[in-house]
């Protein structure tokens, strides 16, 4: 696949390419310490989701890739097993800067043990950057909920394109579709692609986090130019409960209060 601008920051490619500057195996952390492209680093979803699988802020995630010995100015050869999780850390790389980020999509186990020369240990992030992150993080691709909610709002509203799972609003009737959204499943990507008709901007959701950036990643690499609305459906319904006043704190006197 030729790259062209503006779409060389981010491609795909069928196999591992000869020359790999920094390979991210997104495989489990266990795994990929265990055996994979000799030098690559381990940077499975799970190290940028919270237990509740909510997505770290930028910043975070900067300081993340600097533990991982990342500076944004090289390229990303981003592979794994398994689609959506190379497809989500791919598109983090991506919203976060990183210079080029190149998708494989041959799955890593099999292309390994047909190269065992090319296998070796992983190389897994530390509590300490290593490098500073420098590159600048591409946040006009990302949207939040209320600037969602006014563009919706507006008179020429974007198109809203939804990745969940043929019939997951019906198993999960209260996560129903964003109103006015178009369904187009994650897996029906895989095959002939026919982008949707319009002018108007495209923003991509899926249920989570970690299903809308997957989902933003493959409609990126068949060259849709979306944008992703990065919480997803687990943002939109979230119930925006008032929080709770501190408590007030007293000031504390010499020899009492």
């Amino acid at each position: 696949m030729v790259a062209h601008a503006p779409w060389a920051a981010l491609r795909a490619v069928g196999t591992l390419p000869k020359v790999a500057a920094c390979v991210i195996d997104t495989r489990p952390r266990a795994q990929c310490l265990r055996e994979t492209v000799a030098t690559a680093r381990c940077l499975p979803p799970a190290a940028f989701l919270g237990p509740r699988g909510q997505l770290a802020n930028f910043r975070d995630i900067r300081w993340l890739l600097g533990t991982a010995g990342l500076g944004g100015a090289k390229t990303a050869v981003v592979v794994g097993d398994e689609r959506t999780a190379r497809d989500f850390v791919a598109g983090i790389l991506y919203l976060a800067g990183q210079r080029r980020v190149v998708v494989v999509r041959r799955p890593l186990t099999p292309w390994l043990a047909a190269h065992p020369a090319a296998a070796g240990p992983g190389e897994g992030h530390g509590m300490i950057r290593t490098r500073i992150y420098a590159a600048w993080p591409r946040t006009h691709l990302v949207v939040f909920r209320a600037p969602l909610a006014r563009l919706l709002a507006a008179p020429n509203p974007p198109q809203l394109l939804d990745g969940c799972p043929a019939g997951w609003s019906v198993r999960h009737p209260q996560a129903t579709p964003i109103p006015g959204s178009r369904a187009w499943p994650f897996a029906r990507l895989g095959g002939q692609w026919r982008p949707p008709a319009g002018r108007r901007p495209f923003i991509a959701y899926a249920q989570d986090p970690y299903h809308s950036v997957a989902y933003f990643t493959a409609l990126r690499l068949r060259h849709l130019p979306a944008e992703v609305f990065i919480g997803g459906l687990r943002a939109w319904h979230a119930a925006r409960a008032p929080r709770a006043l501190p408590a007030p704190r007293l000031a504390r006197r010499p020899g009492g209060y």
